[in-house]
């Protein structure tokens, strides 16, 4: 399974902001998770609480800006 989370990715829609990350298996399914927030860190921080409740973030991906991805322990 390969995990992305991308701060980019919280974005405002209306007055709430939501963070996202993406979950790909072998298998070729994905999911989707997200959280809202007031604010974009609280957005972010709920989602980091998620995915470490779901223990999903041993590991995990990190694109930049060319979409290069490169491995980082939490």
């Amino acid at each position: 399974m390969e995990l992305y989370i991308n701060n980019k990715w919280t974005k405002c829609y209306g007055d709430s902001y939501i963070a996202e990350a993406i979950a790909w298996s072998g298998n070729g399914n994905h999911a989707t998770i997200y959280t809202t927030g007031a604010t974009a860190e609280e957005a972010d921080a709920k989602l980091m609480g998620a995915m470490g409740e779901l223990k999903l973030t041993p590991e995990t991906s990190v694109a930049d800006e060319c979409g290069s991805k490169e491995s980082q322990s939490t």
